[in-house]
């Protein structure tokens, strides 16, 4: 590094000025293309602005040129993990390891690889070693708690997230997910003392504020905006496949009461699918539609119901505000597993009822509670009684004209009953 060129580039490089040290990494290069530091930290530094493809030539011809250097394969890895090479980074973190098996970084991300691999003995292998060399890698902790979650040992998840705290005491997301450890396990005390902590530190946690209502025995109106659409943000990648495993049809029956009231033919004018998530009852649904909307707040469960191609529009937002702007009659309204994050109906139930076509259906599921009106579960869930609905569809002029109880979805090898409604509009006021 005795260059001047490379000096002053790898000054600029390390003070944040990329342009700069990317003009005299390429002067260097100009000069002296066998110079293999700056061809890496050329490499390096393309990779950190994410011109990947350019950033690989340069940290190659790198490895090449020093093929002993456990940084230039560790960054040529990192390189093409961006890309989600995983078996070509996985690779270059094995030959780093081999030159210097003592970085824990290089470890913790062959343990990811792994993880994303479904190995997960492999990954927890990797992972642990690389705590075993930096016991205070708190994101070596975070991902091994995610780890034995996955493997269906919650102790050693939770035993992660302490440690984690010993380290970062008001990591929130650690505290997050020992008190939704706790309430799995219903140990609601403990549950409630890591989200109220969570409180502390983050006042506006609207999802600790929702959770610690729910565990507490409170009951609130809603399930927070913020809370409903995190929910399903993360949830998103593996919802359907989740689902799928729980057993889930309420979209398939709803379809199917629909069916046997209005026949096979049955069709619609105006559809629209409130909380569509990824569109699993728009695809029951969609044949019946002439003209199908889907509205849910999750950016990313819209995505994925995009990518199916079933709704004619897709809109990010909330039901309410949507009914209000809308200048659409419906004659079919959908809401499976919406109301579940809304206690009180009386609203969304008042913009339908100002929505709807004369003989307009209006089909939905609620998990079933036997007292009146409405409750907040501790699985941060409303359950609703049929009195409570009854009265509903009577105030907004609707007939229950078909509803049935059903095992929802299984939960904890519990089996969470609901109830499903088919409501008409039977005339115009």
């Amino acid at each position: 590094m005795s260059d001047k060129h490379f000096q002053r580039a790898y000054s600029s490089h390390m003070a944040g000025d990329r342009e700069t040290a990317k003009r005299l990494y390429e002067k260097v290069l100009m000069k002296q293309p066998k110079h293999v530091d700056a061809r890496y930290m050329l490499g390096t530094l393309l990779a950190e602005s994410g011109e990947i493809e350019l950033a690989l030539t340069h940290l190659k011809a790198a490895a090449i040129r020093m093929p002993n250097s456990p940084m230039i394969h560790t960054n040529l890895g990192n390189a093409y993990l961006k890309l989600d090479k995983l078996d070509q980074a996985g690779e270059c973190y094995k030959k780093a390891l081999k030159l210097d098996p003592l970085v824990p970084e290089t470890l913790f991300n062959l343990g990811m690889i792994f993880h994303r691999q479904g190995s997960l003995d492999e990954a927890t292998s990797y992972i642990e070693r690389s705590i075993e060399v930096n016991p205070a890698f708190h994101e070596a902790y975070m991902m091994l708690s995610k780890i034995y979650r996955e493997q269906g040992q919650p102790e050693l998840s939770a035993a992660c997230f302490i440690k984690v705290l010993a380290i970062k005491p008001d990591k929130i997301e650690a505290l997050f997910e020992l008190g939704n450890l706790y309430a799995a396990s219903q140990d609601h005390t403990n549950a409630v003392f890591y989200f109220k902590r969570v409180l502390e530190i983050d006042p506006g946690n609207e999802s600790a504020r929702h959770a610690v209502a729910a565990l507490s025995g409170q009951t609130t109106e809603t399930a927070p905006r913020t809370h409903v659409e995190n929910l399903f943000d993360d949830l998103s990648g593996d919802f359907d496949h989740h689902l799928e495993q729980l057993g889930y049809r309420t979209p398939e029956i709803l379809k199917e009461m629909v069916i046997s009231l209005a026949g096979e033919s049955a069709s619609f004018d105006y559809a629209i699918d409130m909380g569509c998530g990824t569109g699993l009852s728009g695809i029951q649904f969609k044949k019946m539609a002439k003209c199908f909307t889907g509205i849910d707040l999750s950016q990313k469960m819209i995505e994925l119901a995009r990518a199916k191609n079933i709704y004619d529009e897709l809109f990010r937002g909330d039901v309410c505000q949507y009914l209000d702007s809308s200048q659409h009659q419906y004659d079919l309204f959908i809401a499976a597993d919406v109301f579940i994050y809304i206690g009180e109906l009386a609203e969304i139930f008042s913009k339908v009822r100002a929505h709807a076509k004369p003989g307009s259906l209006f089909v939905f599921s609620t998990e079933v509670e036997t007292e009146q009106g409405y409750i907040l579960r501790p699985s941060g869930r409303y359950a609703h009684s049929r009195n409570y609905i009854e009265a509903l569809a009577d105030n907004n002029s609707y007939t229950i004209v078909s509803s049935q109880t059903t095992i929802l979805r299984k939960e904890a090898q519990q089996r969470i009953i609901g109830e499903l409604f088919v409501l008409k509009l039977e005339h115009d006021i």
